[in-house]
C-alpha cells in the first residue's frame, strides 16, 4: 500500500437532468497516510507547517483544533461507528497552497492491517458558498468486478442546483497507483448527476513536490473560482435553484412569528 503520494489527474462532473451539463479540468491532491505526514513534510523545503508554499495544518480539517489529525479523524469514525482503533487510515484531499484552501471534499480510508483495499471510508464534505462541514461514514463492500461501493440518502445541502431528495451512489477503485472514484446522485434509479476523479499516484520525490506547484499551483483557488463559474452557467441555462433547507426553514419561522 502506498503511505505517501501525489495524485494528479482530472476531475469531471455531469449533470443529465433536466439538460446535459460536462465539464472537467486538471487536479492535484495529497495521498498520505496520517501517521506519515511529518514524513512527506520533510521530503520538500517547498512544504511545511508554516510559510511554505504548502502548509499543513491539522486544523484546516475535521475541526478547528491543532489536535493531531489521526486522532481527530479516527475519534470522527468512532463516534460514527467505524472501529479505525487499528489498521492504517490515509487521506486524499488538498493541503493549502500559497495561502488558500478549498476542500470540497476530503477522503479518509481506512485499511485493515495486511490489506490493500480499503473497507470504509469517512468523507468530510464542506458546501459552497455556507461552508458548512458534515460528514459521511460509510463501509464498503466489493462487487463483482472488485470495485468498492456504497449507497446512502444524501443528508447535507451541497449544490443549490440540486435538491435533497437523492441518494448517492459511490464507486472507488483502487488499484494503486491508479485510483478512480465515481459519485452518483439518483432520484431513483435516474442518475441526475455524476462526478467523479480519476488520478494517478505519484511517488512524492523533492521534483515532484516541487513541479506540481510549479504546473498547477493553488488548485483550491482554482477549483472555487471553477464552481462559481459553472454555477453561472448551470443559471443562465435555467437551472432550477433549491434554498438551503435549513435557512429556508428558519426564514419561514420568524415569517410566522411575525405574522
Amino acid at each position: 500500500m502506498i503511505g505517501q503520494a501525489i495524485a494528479s489527474g482530472r476531475v469531471w462532473h455531469q449533470r443529465n437532468v433536466p439538460f446535459t451539463h460536462r465539464f472537467a479540468y486538471p487536479l492535484w491532491l495529497v495521498w498520505c497516510d496520517l501517521d506519515e505526514i511529518p514524513a512527506l513534510l520533510d521530503r520538500s523545503p517547498w512544504w511545511g507547517r508554516a510559510w511554505r508554499p504548502v502548509v499543513f495544518r491539522a486544523r484546516d480539517f475535521v475541526d478547528s483544533t491543532d489536535t493531531a489529525l489521526s486522532d481527530k479523524v479516527r475519534g470522527r469514525a468512532s463516534d460514527s461507528g467505524l472501529d479505525w482503533q487499528q489498521g492504517r487510515v490515509c487521506m486524499l484531499g488538498q493541503w493549502r497552497t500559497f495561502g488558500t484552501l478549498f476542500n470540497p471534499l476530503v477522503l479518509y480510508l481506512h485499511f485493515p492491517e495486511g490489506s490493500d483495499q480499503p473497507d470504509s471510508m469517512l468523507a468530510e464534505v464542506q458546501n459552497t458558498p455556507w461552508k458548512e462541514k458534515h460528514f459521511y461514514a460509510l463501509p464498503l463492500a466489493a462487487n463483482e468486478a472488485g470495485t468498492l461501493e456504497v449507497d446512502h440518502d444524501k443528508s447535507f445541502h451541497v449544490s443549490p442546483f440540486l435538491p435533497m431528495a437523492l441518494r448517492y451512489h459511490w464507486r472507488l477503485h483502487v488499484a494503486f497507483p491508479d485510483l478512480r472514484l465515481v459519485l452518483e446522485d439518483k432520484s431513483d434509479n435516474e442518475v441526475v448527476f455524476a462526478a467523479g476523479l480519476n488520478l494517478t499516484l505519484l511517488h512524492p520525490e523533492r521534483a515532484v513536490m516541487r513541479n506540481v506547484i510549479v504546473r498547477m499551483g493553488a488548485r483550491g483557488f482554482v477549483t472555487l473560482k471553477g464552481i462559481y463559474w459553472q454555477a453561472f452557467k448551470l443559471w443562465r441555462k435555467g437551472a432550477r435553484f433549491y434554498r438551503h433547507p435549513q435557512r429556508q426553514h428558519s426564514e419561514q419561522n420568524k415569517s410566522e412569528r411575525r405574522g
